[in-house]
């Protein structure tokens, strides 16, 4: 997420004057950018933030993702699973904190084959419909409910443990920090640009309660380091669908520039990143979602689990049918990221049975076309449309 925050920015800046990238400070520091154009000149430092560090420390998609993996090998289905996990609110003197009771993450894999799978097991045998379970000690406060039911889909319940509301204690702040130090040797205008990489401070949302916006964290870095003069941050903001407005939401790149005081070059500053904004590529997906791909092996699913069906027509995803080919998937495996880890799906496949279909009425592909997508699309179409009976594989009549 950072590498890619960085190429963005660059790319962006580098239409609107003249970059240069990591050039060597006396501290033997290298600053990402040494902005100049006509009107202005800057040198600034590109980092990320997530809030890895607060969910390290409140591991519930952890425990939820070791609790799914544990109920399929004992042969429930897929999702159904409700995790719900009381937390302790201490007040500081300074703000709250908010911290979930659960095992530390390492000692998760050994909290669910101990202290869960055994309690499972027994409803299991019992043939209960649905599978409850209380735990509770001086750290430790959840309950797990499993519904088949409620297959495939999980659910959780748990305090908000990552708004800030201590001002330089929080992942913004630390992100800020680190790069305010390394850009102390620089001469000149200097600033920091912040990317979102799944940070709640950044989000889309209020602080709520006592809860502190990412403007007041950025003021307070301006506030403690003197020689910076700017803040840059970056996320984006989805526009919620609604029954008026189907399909895909609309995502847009957002910044929030926060200056030193009364800035005298406050209005070019501004000006030049609202340009930098408008070059920046369009979003494909939220920060959060982005940083989850980012963590994971190989490319993303692309269209799997997508189709189009009309007339004679039917359409689904390049590398999805492919993959079929390969023998590495069949359609039965309703575009899985990981085929064959869970119980069958519930229905039959739609594509699968259009397929059939048209094979059963003695009809063959007459054209299979390439649709292409465009350029923030990681997979095309593949449409496959059927001809007229053929004498040679139908029915006699």
């Amino acid at each position: 997420m950072a590498a890619m925050w960085e190429v963005a920015v660059l790319h962006a800046l580098s239409g609107l004057g003249s970059v240069q990238n990591e050039v060597p400070l006396s501290s033997g520091r290298r600053p990402d950018i040494a902005f100049a154009s006509a009107e202005l000149g800057f040198v600034a430092d590109i980092t990320s933030v997530s809030d890895d560090g607060l969910d390290s420390r409140n591991p519930f998609s952890t425990l939820m993702h070791e609790i799914e993996l544990s109920k399929t090998r004992l042969g429930l289905a897929t999702g159904g699973l409700h995790l719900d996990v009381q937390s302790v609110r201490e007040q500081r003197r300074r703000g709250t904190v908010t911290t979930l009771r659960l095992p530390e993450r390492a000692r998760i894999p050994d909290f669910v084959r101990e202290d869960v799978l055994p309690r499972l097991r027994e409803q299991i045998a019992a043939k209960e419909p649905i599978l409850r379970i209380s735990l509770e000690d001086e750290n430790v406060g959840l309950s797990i409910t499993i519904d088949p039911k409620k297959s495939p889909y999980n659910s959780g319940h748990y305090a908000a443990y990552d708004i800030p509301t201590i001002r330089d204690k929080n992942p913004l702040y630390s992100a800020m920090k680190a790069k305010a130090d390394q850009l102390r040797a620089a001469e000149g205008l200097k600033g920091i640009i912040v990317g979102d990489a799944g940070c709640r401070a950044l989000a889309d949302r209020g602080p709520g309660g006592d809860g502190l916006s990412a403007r007041q964290i950025a003021a307070e870095l301006l506030r403690q380091y003197s020689s910076i003069d700017f803040v840059l941050l970056l996320s984006v903001r989805e526009a919620p669908n609604d029954w008026a407005r189907p399909g895909r939401p609309e995502r847009g790149n957002w910044a929030l520039l926060e200056m030193r005081g009364r800035h005298a070059q406050a209005a070019a500053f501004d000006a030049l990143f609202r340009r930098m904004m408008a070059a920046l590529p369009p979003p494909v997906m939220m920060p959060t979602n982005g940083a989850l791909r980012a963590q994971e092996p190989g490319y993303d699913l692309g269209h799997h689990g997508g189709y189009q069906l009309g007339g004679r027509k039917v359409r689904i995803g390049a590398r999805e049918l492919i993959e079929v080919l390969a023998g590495q998937r069949t359609l039965a495996d309703d575009g899985a990221k990981f085929p064959g880890r869970g119980s069958a799906p519930a229905r039959p496949n739609i594509v699968q049975a259009a397929f059939a279909r048209n094979l059963a009425e003695g009809r063959l592909p007459a054209a299979v076309t390439v649709i292409p997508t465009d350029e923030d699309d990681s997979d095309d179409w593949i449409e496959f449309e059927f001809g007229d009976v053929d004498p040679a594989i139908a029915p006699l009549k």
